[in-house]
C-alpha cells in the first residue's frame, strides 16, 4: 500500500481502521464528495471559512488519490486519472476563488462516476491487503 494511504489511514484510524486498500480509496471519494457538498452549502450561506476549510480538504484528498496512483503499473488508466485529478484539483480551486457552485457540481458529477467505476470492480479484480 502507497505511503499516502497509509498516512491517511492512520489519521482516520477510527473510521478505516478496518478498510483494505480498494476500500480505503472508496472511502476517499465518499469524503471528498461530502466536502464538495458541505462546500457548496456553505457557498450557498456566505460561510466563506467553512467553505474554504471544505475545499481545502477535498483538495487534499484529491491529492492523495493523485499520490496513490501506479504510474508504471497502470499504464494510460493512471496517466488519465492523474489528469483527471489534477483537472478537479484545478476546479476546486477556481470553485473557491469564485464560489460557484456550478463548478462544484462538475467535480461532483466526475468523482461520483469515477467512483461508481471503483465500486464496480469486480472483488476477485481487486487489489490483495499487503
Amino acid at each position: 500500500m502507497r505511503a499516502s494511504i497509509k498516512k491517511y489511514r492512520n489519521a482516520n484510524a477510527d473510521n478505516v481502521a478496518d478498510a483494505d486498500p480498494h476500500q480505503l480509496i472508496s472511502i476517499i471519494f465518499k469524503h471528498i464528495l461530502a466536502n464538495v457538498a458541505i462546500a457548496s452549502g456553505a457557498i450557498t450561506r456566505n460561510e466563506i471559512e467553512n467553505k474554504g476549510k471544505c475545499l481545502t480538504k477535498a483538495i487534499a484528498l484529491v491529492g492523495e488519490l493523485q499520490d496513490s496512483l501506479d504510474m508504471e503499473q497502470g499504464g494510460e488508466i493512471s496517466a488519465g486519472l492523474f489528469d483527471l485529478y489534477d483537472y478537479i484539483i484545478r476546479c476546486l480551486l477556481q470553485a473557491n476563488i469564485d464560489n460557484d457552485c456550478e463548478k462544484l457540481d462538475e467535480v461532483k458529477n466526475l468523482i461520483s462516476e469515477v467512483k461508481e467505476g471503483w465500486d464496480a470492480i469486480p472483488v476477485e479484480k481487486r487489489v490483495k491487503p499487503t
